[in-house]
């Protein structure tokens, strides 16, 4: 029964559509749902270490998935298989647990972190660590054309750890109880689901060869790095108010910060079922088609954040407001900016997708350090000096100059390719 779900094969193209959908919306409400849920029924100090603890939980997702997703997907001829993906895998994972302990250990010692704080965050990051390994196979089962297959089972899992989440706080009102209890339920339908999913879709089990693990760590690095500071960067205006403002302001901060990520991960939903025939379009060197299906998706991308971002400067803030039970009439300003954001970042992932697929991954470090470091020296400095809306325009002028530098990549590589014809 729960085989012939996951495996269905009738009319493929829609299912791809509808759970890739439903996998990203999922993705997208899930810290939406929960903080709404928290707000609601607990605390503020709840609601500001459960957000933070998504943001580190996510930043640490990354070093897991180390960017293998994009390239092993686009890896067309297959000059690795599956076992040196799963292999690398293994590393990032172990990469993934000596950062979550080092960042967690390193802010209980200066007493940044409480011990309810520390637990939860682990503990979340705990569920970010089973994503990042499931990834690896999901990164498979798209490889051979059946992303719809991946996304009933993501979408599946993350919808039962939403509602298992939710119950469970509602109920306890204990946030460290309730995100230990739903870690171990996640674990256990993953490897459920992904027992019976990934069945069909196995290779031979032989290696491409000797080098080819370490090919792919070295291949991936810079991506990791890259998403790694992509995501600091999405969040970072987290990062800079955490401990600063007060637990009150963090929430309603938290609460119009939402948009950003909604956006991002509702819009990677578009393009990501096009990745493979993005790789297959490189390797043919159809560059027109290329070109024209990168101009298309970042159209669509901008239209959809444009009318968002129109519609939610009029009714956005009132209807969080009135959803979260908190007055936002005063942060109206900072909601347009975020929405504005979250169209950036979308734009950013699939420009990533793009680089990655034209194997010029290395470069995009350069662009990715800069922005990071300038957030990092400067964030705090701009917040105290001026303010928060300045540090959230300051946010939104650094995600404009990243994506300009990916475009800048995007562009030289087209031409080179083009030039080499």
């Amino acid at each position: 029964m729960i085989s012939k779900f996951l495996l269905n094969d009738k009319n493929i193209k829609r299912n791809t559509f509808f759970w890739n959908a439903f996998s990203a919306m999922m993705n997208s409400f899930q810290t939406m749902v929960l903080l709404l849920l928290i707000t609601r029924t607990g605390t503020d100090t709840d609601s500001s270490i459960f957000v933070m603890a998504y943001a580190i939980g996510n930043l640490v997702l990354n070093v897991g998935k180390y960017g293998v997703r994009q390239y092993q997907v686009t890896d067309v001829q297959e000059q690795c298989k599956f076992r040196d993906y799963l292999r690398a895998r293994y590393a990032s994972m172990v990469f993934m647990f000596v950062s979550i302990f080092l960042y967690v250990g390193y802010n209980v010692m200066n007493h940044s972190y409480s011990a309810t704080k520390a637990i939860v965050v682990v503990g979340i990051c705990m569920v970010k660590a089973v994503e990042s390994f499931e990834d690896v196979f999901h990164g498979r089962i798209q490889q051979k054309g059946r992303l719809d297959v991946a996304g009933r089972v993501l979408g599946v899992r993350l919808f039962i750890f939403v509602l298992g989440y939710g119950i469970t706080y509602i109920v306890t009102k204990n946030l460290i109880f309730t995100t230990i209890l739903n870690l171990g339920i996640t674990v256990l339908v993953a490897i459920f689901l992904n027992t019976i999913a990934f069945q069909s879709f196995r290779d031979d089990g032989k290696s491409a060869g000797k080098g080819s693990v370490k090919r792919v760590l070295i291949e991936c690095l810079p991506l990791c790095i890259c998403m790694c500071l992509n995501m600091y960067i999405a969040n970072a205006p987290k990062y800079i108010i955490d401990t600063i403002v007060s637990d009150e302001v963090q929430t309603r901060f938290n609460i119009v910060f939402m948009p950003v990520f909604v956006i991002a991960l509702l819009a990677t939903f578009i393009f990501q079922p096009y990745l493979k025939r993005l790789g297959e379009m490189w390797i043919t060197r159809d560059v027109k088609k290329f070109v024209k299906t990168i101009i298309n998706f970042s159209l669509v991308v901008l239209i959809i954040d444009l009318v968002i971002t129109l519609v939610g400067s009029f009714i956005g803030g009132p209807i969080l407001g009135m959803i979260y039970g908190v007055s936002l009439k005063s942060y109206n300003h900072y909601l347009i900016v975020f929405m504005l954001a979250g169209g950036i970042i979308a734009l950013q992932n699939l420009f990533i997708m793009v680089v990655t697929t034209v194997r010029y991954q290395k470069f995009m470090i350069y662009g990715y350090s800069i922005t990071a470091l300038i957030l990092f020296l400067f964030g705090k400095k701009i917040l105290t000096g001026n303010g928060l809306f300045a540090l959230c325009i300051f946010f939104l002028a650094m995600l404009t100059f990243l994506t300009l530098y990916c475009i800048a990549l995007i562009v030289v590589a087209i031409k080179r390719e083009s030039e080499n014809r």
